[in-house]
């Protein structure tokens, strides 16, 4: 396996497709819409796997028909006349046929993450006058409760046979807009970014030819594709004729992610920076992945103990780290493996990547060269369109292009160093802006949320490594006079308005809010979260039981909390998803098999699991 250390200034060398089966993309195959290149794929591959999810298995030539019929039904309804089509977006078969056959139709989709607050959810609706809610069995009371009443609320799974499952043959121009994916925002509410089908497959393009993905892949996508991520790398697999498998870590958890990947013969794993970080750390070094090609890392920045963990746990893959955005998508690649010399504590974040031109510049948008720190600036005619109904937004972040031609320079926000090599660093946010667990988070949002709960009068959310090295939100809390506040009032009130990845994981409450002899925020003066237990609603209750202490321990361990009552929520103390699946790893080995994900969801204090082993009959050796 060659060594890719940078040397060569314009692209590093992308690692070899299965049994040489790459085919280039063309640029000329931009020219179209997303869904006639999928039908081109589903024309050639009609038997092969497209998606598999936790419980659906389809080929291509079946989500085509599938795709076909979901066109039809929304051009059928008197609301066809309207841009866009939401979708309550899970990690599954039935939402790829949606958001397929809603592109087919010539509409917008808007993919609605299934955890979103209902607050969120109707805002995204209205602020996009979306009429036609796509939605399945699984996800239909959900629906319901976002659905207002000039709104079609539309089962997929409830369509009926009369449709017909052919093409529909409409001319979709590439220049057509495909989709509005919502991040963060400033202000208190989300901004949504408006794209076309033209840059959609400018994207996959790119990453098809730099990482070689070819028909013979099989991809693991862990993201809904209610994210840029989620929703782009699964297009890089359904526009090349690849197989997709989406895993959903809810219910497979990291440790079921090694069966998949085994399993399934996995030859492209595309992961947030935060998810690989604990998987890795959970192998135990005799897992072969013989399958296993490339790990596509993106969402976070990467660091040198990252990529020692990668060539530890995966000697015979290859790592690839982009840089990318919601707004100008990959920009960035750099492709490492077990003999690449990496000498930074931050990972480089690669090379030149086709039509995507960067910059680092100033104040006043000019290039900076080599060696200078300043704000990284993508210039190319292959950026998103605007802001949806922000265009004072759109305008502050392109520069105007002086010479009349059709690039265009979009401001990134990031700051960045150009290394004499043509690497790029990235040095992180020119504003507050975060990165948690992949998602792009506006602290400002988390506060005004904050400010919105009856009982608290300020409200300050900072982004801060946990003792494992991931970024996290901690929420500093002033109470009104003579109130008193719990994380499980505060939290309850915040999942009405936010989605779960924007939940603080630590509440620090405080009597009032340091300030600088200027009257601002003393942020440098904000006490740590510290290892005690946050106020809760539940009073503490000590383990009692050697089951318990147990339980109880495994979760000290992950949260960093150095006393976990037995009635405390799991998520009040401010677990997630990652750390669930840790915690799980580690109490499975205490309790072999006891636990499965959903389980530990269902039943998020460490009573109750201990009154489900009971109930399993299933107690710890030597422990009771």
């Amino acid at each position: 396996m060659s060594s890719f250390t940078g040397d060569d200034a314009v692209s590093a060398r992308p690692p070899a497709a299965p049994t040489n089966s790459f085919v280039r993309f063309n640029k000329v195959d931009i020219e179209q819409s997303i869904g006639r290149r999928f039908e081109q794929q589903a024309c050639q591959y009609p038997g092969r796997l497209a998606i598999k999810d936790h419980d659906h298995a389809i080929t291509y030539d079946a989500l085509n028909g599938m795709a076909n019929c979901v066109a039809r039904a929304i051009l059928s309804h008197q609301q066809a006349t309207v841009e866009t089509v939401a979708v309550v977006a899970n990690n599954d078969v039935l939402t790829f046929a949606a958001i397929l056959g809603t592109l087919k139709a010539g509409k917008i989709i808007v993919p609605l993450d299934s955890s979103l607050s209902k607050s969120r959810a109707k805002f995204i609706l209205e602020d996009t006058d979306t009429q036609i809610l796509l939605a399945n069995d699984k996800n239909l009371s959900l629906a319901e409760e976002w659905v207002g009443s000039n709104q079609l609320l539309v089962n997929i799974q409830r369509l009926g046979s009369e449709r017909s499952d052919a093409n529909l043959g409409l001319d979709v121009p590439a220049s057509t807009h495909a989709h509005i994916l919502y991040t963060s925002g400033s202000m208190g509410q989300p901004k949504g970014v408006l794209d076309t089908h033209r840059n959609v497959l400018h994207h996959v393009m790119r990453v098809t030819n730099g990482s070689h993905i070819s028909a013979m892949d099989r991809m693991a996508v862990l993201r809904p594709p209610c994210s840029s991520g989620g929703l782009l790398n699964a297009f890089s697999a359904l526009l090349n004729g690849t197989s997709l498998y989406l895993v959903n870590l809810r219910e497979v958890g990291l440790v079921g992610l090694t069966d998949v990947l085994i399993d399934e013969k996995i030859t492209y794993l595309h992961c947030g920076a935060t998810p690989f970080r604990h998987f890795a750390r959970l192998l135990t070094g005799r897992e072969q992945f013989r399958d296993l090609r490339l790990i596509k890392l993106s969402s976070g920045m990467v660091s040198k103990a990252d990529v020692d963990l990668f060539k530890q746990c995966f000697p015979d893959s290859i790592l690839l780290h982009v840089l990318s955005s919601t707004e100008a998508l990959t920009y960035r690649m750099h492709f490492i493996d077990k003999n690449t010399e990496v000498s930074d504590a931050a990972l480089p974040v690669g090379y030149h990547v086709e039509d995507m031109n960067v910059f680092v510049i100033d104040e006043d948008g000019k290039d900076l060269g080599c060696d200078s720190v300043g704000e990284i600036a993508v210039r190319s005619e292959y950026l998103f369109e605007r802001y949806w109904k922000q265009p004072a937004l759109t305008n502050a972040v392109f520069i105007p292009d002086e010479t009349g031609a059709d690039c265009r320079t979009f401001r990134t926000g990031d700051f960045g160093r150009m290394r004499q090599d043509g690497r790029l660093e990235y040095i992180g946010r020119k504003d507050s802006q975060l990165k948690v667990r992949g998602h792009t988070v506006q602290p400002e949002e988390v506060e005004l949320a904050l400010l919105r709960i009856p009982g608290i009068a300020q409200g300050v959310a900072l982004g801060m490594p946990d003792f494992q090295g991931d970024t996290r939100i901690v929420a500093y809390v002033v109470p009104n006079e003579n109130q008193t506040l719990t994380v499980t009032y505060i939290r309850n009130c915040l999942k009405e308005r936010l989605p779960e990845y924007m939940i603080p994981s630590a509440f620090v409450i405080l009597s009032a809010l340091p300030i600088k002899p200027s009257g601002k925020l003393d942020r440098d003066a904000l006490p740590l979260p510290g290892l005690a237990r946050p106020p809760l609603t539940e009073p503490l209750v000590e383990p009692r039981t050697p089951v318990q202490r147990a339980i109880a321990g495994i979760w000290s361990d992950a949260l960093g909390i150095s006393e976990i009552g037995v009635r405390d929520n799991f998520f009040d103390l401010g677990g997630d998803s990652i750390v669930a699946s840790k915690v799980l790893a580690a109490m499975n080995k205490t309790f072999p098999g006891a636990l499965s994900v959903p389980e530990f969801f269902q039943y998020p204090t460490v009573e109750d699991i201990a009154q489900l082993l009971r109930a399993k009959e299933l107690n710890a050796v030597q422990i009771d």
